[in-house]
């Protein structure tokens, strides 16, 4: 007789790392529009690390989402999936960078693509030689908020396991172990003894 128990796989659920991602992604297009105002009405100076805040902020809350997003799905390990949601990101903005650098160089001229302009809208308007420091720390402090966030969202998705039937223990088959046998016969028959004690000899 089998009866239903909760099991917890080991594995990574990649399905949910891709969802949370891209809850990550949705949710910071939506928080752009209030970033991109705080930092249009701010005076950005060279070493001015105040334009990198709204930044951190908003990444902080998009993998926050993301993060809560991809635990729920896998519903087991949710902190580690909502982790593995922004180092999944930070691995597409690693394709991304060596996409653009080898557009730079030239590498991708057979393709159409001469810069990382081509590929992604919006980053030819992008001036970062006037807020140098900001954007490093804002990408330092980003790469450590988004992690963190991540493993949050993770630890505040619920968790729930997978129904599995696993058999009873008292309901194993007995195997039974039986050895064979075989009694064979001599080539040469035994000499019978005859009524007066002598030897008979059967042929």
């Amino acid at each position: 007789m089998a009866r239903t128990a909760l099991v917890r796989p080991a594995g990574t659920a990649w399905g949910a790392v891709l969802g949370g991602w891209i809850a990550s992604i949705g949710a910071m297009a939506l928080l752009a529009p209030a970033i991109g105002t705080l930092l249009a009405n701010a005076r950005v100076g060279t070493n001015d690390l105040a334009p990198a805040v709204p930044v951190v902020l908003g990444l902080f809350l998009a993998y926050l989402i993301g993060g809560y997003v991809a635990g729920r799905m896998a519903g087991y390990r949710t902190s580690w999936h909502g982790m593995m949601t922004a180092f999944f990101s930070l691995f597409v903005v690693l394709v991304l960078m060596l996409a653009g650098y080898a557009a730079d160089r030239g590498l991708l001229a057979v393709t159409g693509v001469e810069s990382l302009a081509d590929v992604i809208p919006g980053v030819r308007d992008l001036d970062i030689t006037t807020s140098g420091n900001a954007v490093t720390f804002g990408a330092l402090l980003g790469f450590l908020a988004s992690i963190f966030a991540g493993w949050l969202g993770g630890v505040l998705a619920p968790s729930h396991a997978v129904a599995g039937t696993v058999p009873a223990a008292g309901t194993a088959e007995r195997v039974e172990k039986r050895e064979a046998v075989r009694e064979r016969r001599p080539l040469m028959p035994a000499p019978t003894i005859g009524r007066n004690g002598e030897e008979r000899v059967s042929r």
